[in-house]
């Protein structure tokens, strides 16, 4: 690894602006993914024999349907690895309101149990991505694509962006450079093996996992998955040394689309070097280079990301891509004719997302000219607008922070007929005081709430209805409107009257909600 002067140097001569993410963030359920993931390998093997049953190339999808749309992600995996190697990043960025897909490479993940299969085909492999954005970009017709790729799958990302400038409207490439840390060996035995024994495999898969990653279960369930491969012919490995080498050349090519580069800054297998390197032929000049902390080879997969990365990578989304960019696409056929309806949906969806852009920003200068009542209106559309998305969290975020008398629910109301009209048993016994809490199931706060209300009840859950509403049901819209319920979460407390006696905002904490819940039973 160079020197930071060294790396200051080359940034400044470069103009890059690079940031250094801290690994502090790096998620603790890492372990406890791969634990998870142990128990299912046996199920692997029977689901590795179900996708490969066709010439098309199996693909996973991570989708939340209960949130509004904004971009797609298709995401290239890494050398021995899978389609599934993503699925904990794009759950989280499904989450966030981006679908995200993956596929098998020819020669890994699923097309291993296909015997004319099993040789490294990145020519096909080049074409199932190109297929893939296709059917991507049929299926959400509108919304802007990215393609993400990490290590060799950094390497086909990129070159696929290259080459199909129509199909992709910005790139991310972790760790995508050639320029490995102590590879002469291995390099040495292909070369000879390439001359005397050209389809004998050799057992690389090992090393390339001791250098990959330093946690010893991660390693584990890397080696025991059945649809990861660790074994390469003479002739795989010099296919694979040639598509990395085409990396500088097509880089070149890349001048039009918005690009992220990640490396990590303790990768003990890519020279951080080789990826500034890499990064300096790109041509478009909007760029970014960020070095992650004391993140190793692996950023996305394996459950090796850390939360600020998912944050990073989906605010750099919105601002370098979705907002005020043209989205690319295909040219019109007789089958996209055909779909136009889900077409008009998905540019209605796509624009209902710039809007709530719009409103955000317009809120933000609401709060610097002190105008907090219209911020307030601001940040509340963009809610409804953004449901669910990086950019409803933000919007929540600063609604929560505006001065509390424009977000306060009013105290001393009652609405006992809307308590009626939403069925809701926990409320029917009026003998009892009622924690009316308003949720939602993407804001973050939410998620803990319940333990906290059970913390803080204690021994008085016997004398308290606890009432959950769910925020994002249309069906109790009318309540929240009742209730002036405006950031979440939000819990009322009611006396027996249902009148509103006092009210928490945002993550109380299990105290706070002790505190008032000892206020509400002695004020009855």
């Amino acid at each position: 690894m160079q020197k930071p002067a060294a790396t200051q140097a080359l940034a400044l001569t470069l103009s890059l602006s690079i940031t250094i993410l801290s690994a502090a963030s790096k998620l603790d359920s890492q372990t406890a993914w791969a634990k998870s993931k142990k128990s299912s390998l046996q199920s692997a093997t029977a689901k590795a024999d179900a996708k490969a049953t066709s010439d098309e190339a199996p693909m996973e999808a991570w989708r939340d349907l209960t949130v509004t749309p904004w971009a797609a992600l298709l995401c290239i995996h890494g050398l021995s690895l899978h389609a599934s190697s993503y699925a904990s990043f794009g759950k989280q960025m499904g989450h966030l309101g981006i679908p995200t897909y993956a596929i098998d490479i020819r020669g890994f993940g699923s097309w291993q149990n296909q015997k004319a299969a099993t040789n490294l085909d990145f020519d096909l492999a080049f074409e199932d991505i190109k297929n893939a954005l296709i059917s991507i970009r049929k299926a959400h017709p509108g919304l802007p694509i990215i393609i993400l790729g990490e290590s060799m799958g950094g390497a086909l990302a990129l070159q696929t962006a290259a080459d199909n400038p129509k199909l992709v409207d910005a790139l991310i490439c972790s760790v995508p450079a050639r320029q490995s840390q102590g590879q002469k060996t291995t390099n040495i035995k292909a070369a000879l093996g390439f001359i005397y024994t050209p389809n004998k495999e050799l057992l690389v898969g090992p090393k390339v996992i001791a250098r990959a990653t330093s946690n010893p279960e991660v390693a584990e369930e890397w080696e025991q998955d059945p649809l990861n491969r660790s074994r390469f012919s003479a002739k795989d490995l010099n296919r694979f040394r040639h598509l990395m080498s085409q990396n500088p050349h097509k880089a070149r090519q890349i001048a039009d689309i918005p690009v992220l580069f990640l490396q990590g800054a303790s990768d003990r297998l890519i020279k951080p070097s080789g990826t500034l390197e890499l990064f300096s032929k790109i041509q478009s000049t909007d760029k970014n280079l960020v070095m992650v902390g004391s993140a190793e080879h692996l950023i996305f997969e394996q459950g090796q990301f850390a939360n600020d990365m998912v944050d990073l990578v989906s605010n750099w989304i919105e601002k370098h891509v979705v907002s005020g960019k043209k989205i690319s696409g295909v040219a019109e056929t007789e089958s996209t004719k055909k779909s136009e309806p889900s077409r008009e949906q998905a540019d209605e969806e796509a624009n209902s997302y710039k809007q709530g852009l719009g409103h955000f920003k317009i809120a933000e200068g609401e709060i610097l000219l002190g105008d907090y009542k219209q911020a307030e209106e601001h940040l509340s559309t963009t809610l409804q607008i953004a449901r669910g998305t990086a950019l409803a969290a933000r919007a929540h975020k600063l609604l929560l922070e505006l001065p509390e008398k424009f977000i306060a629910p009013p105290l001393g109301s009652s609405s006992p007929t809307s308590l009626a009209k939403i069925s809701l048993n926990e409320a029917k016994d009026n003998t009892k005081p009622t924690l009316l809490v308003f949720c939602a199931p993407w804001i973050e706060a939410c998620k803990t709430l319940a333990a906290d209300i059970t913390t803080a009840l204690g021994s008085d859950a016997d004398k308290i209805n606890v009432v959950w509403i769910d925020a994002d049901e249309e069906k109790n819209k009318p309540l929240l409107a009742e209730y002036g319920i405006k950031p979440l979460p939000a819990i009322l407390y009611l006396k027996k009257s249902n009148e509103v006696f006092l009210y928490s905002l945002g993550d109380p904490g299990p105290t706070a909600i002790h505190t008032r819940v000892q206020q509400l039973l002695k004020a009855e």
